[in-house]
């Protein structure tokens, strides 16, 4: 009866026992491995849990990366840079949802105390912000990346005569949406960016044939260059094929380019190019087809068009080589009639 007794305590205790570690016990090195595999919002709702939370989730080590996907106003956002931005930083993307009709409005003395903060800043996306009183002068001159899309700026203010004195790594661009406001005789000064390799016009209606001549410097050094819904012709997209010897994404839908563009390039033009989107142009399957096949000398390629194919994969072969292109005719709009590639790019995107 004693033993019985003794066998029921000890198992009544035995869950005491094993469940008696307290979550302040988890030593910090292991709640900070934990918390840096959460995204900004959530480090700022755990920073409410406790104190010992609070301190650990506001490590400076922590703050590498800060993405905000809602609307903010300048207070937010200047209180935002105060309390939370550090030389830690390379990153910070201000994503503001579709259909927003205010702008942000950012101030020069914001954008330095941004920058006198985050000495490192690698990264810096600022969606649908009024920057119609600053220019590249008051950003990091750490900046490989920027994306100031469905802004509004003044583009001679804000890039100036030479952007390269205060950007001078910077190797993406994305201007896109700036419809309004950029024209093709903005373009001039984007030549001189000389470590630019991606470069993202989407949605610039003002950009036509001349803009695409006064870039022609950089074309050769681009990967990514993307002029959907622009005002290009068959003589911008010429232009764009003869040059862009070391593009590997090319897109040029939602124009009005059509088989004629394709008539008077150079032989096995485009040897790096691995995506190709031509959708709502007015290029023909069989046109598109004969262009692969006297030019491209890439053995794979990804094809985004809105034509019917028999097959979404064609094979063929140049001599000795086999090249296979892959029909991809879906439709991934999410605002507008624009793909927005910019979203989903791996190299150079958002994500």
């Amino acid at each position: 009866m004693e033993e019985s007794t003794e066998t029921n305590s000890a198992e009544v205790s035995r869950p005491e026992s094993l469940f008696s570690l307290h979550i302040n016990s988890v030593p910090d090195v292991l709640l900070l491995d934990i918390f840096s595999r959460l995204n900004f919002e959530e480090l700022c709702m755990c920073s409410r849990v406790c104190q010992k939370w609070h301190v650990l989730a506001k490590d400076f080590s922590l703050r590498k990366r800060i993405t905000v996907r809602r609307p903010l106003k300048s207070g937010q956002f200047l209180s935002l840079i105060k309390y939370h931005f550090t030389h830690f930083l390379e990153e910070f993307k201000l994503l503001k949802p579709c259909g927003q009709d205010s702008l942000l409005s950012v101030k020069r003395n914001v954008l330095w105390k941004l920058s006198n903060k985050s000495t490192n800043l690698k990264k810096l996306v600022l969606m649908s912000c009024s920057l119609s009183a600053v220019s590249l002068e008051d950003l990091p001159s750490s900046l490989e990346h920027l994306s100031i899309r469905g802004s509004e700026i003044f583009p001679d203010v804000f890039f100036g005569l030479n952007p390269n004195m205060f950007v001078p790594h910077l190797v993406c661009l994305d201007i896109g949406g700036v419809s309004n406001f950029l024209t093709s005789q903005d373009l001039h000064v984007f030549s001189k960016l000389k470590s630019l390799r991606a470069l993202y016009l989407e949605g610039c209606f003002r950009i036509n044939n001349g803009g695409i001549d006064s870039i022609i410097d950089i074309l050769p050094q681009l990967e990514v260059l993307d002029v959907e819904g622009t005002d290009i012709s068959n003589e911008g997209a010429l232009t764009v094929f003869n040059n862009c010897t070391n593009v590997r994404d090319l897109f040029v839908g939602h124009t009005s380019i059509d088989d004629l563009a394709f008539a008077r390039v150079k032989t096995h033009i485009l040897p790096r190019l691995t995506s190709f989107c031509v959708r709502n142009t007015n290029i023909s399957s069989m046109g598109l087809h004969s262009f692969l096949l006297h030019h491209l000398s890439k053995h794979k390629l990804v094809v985004r068009a809105n034509f019917d194919c028999s097959g979404s994969c064609k094979c063929f072969s140049i001599g000795e080589r086999q090249v296979c292109f892959q029909i991809d005719n879906t439709f991934p709009f999410l605002a507008g009639i624009e793909c927005q590639h910019y979203l989903s790019h791996k190299s150079y995107g958002l994500n």
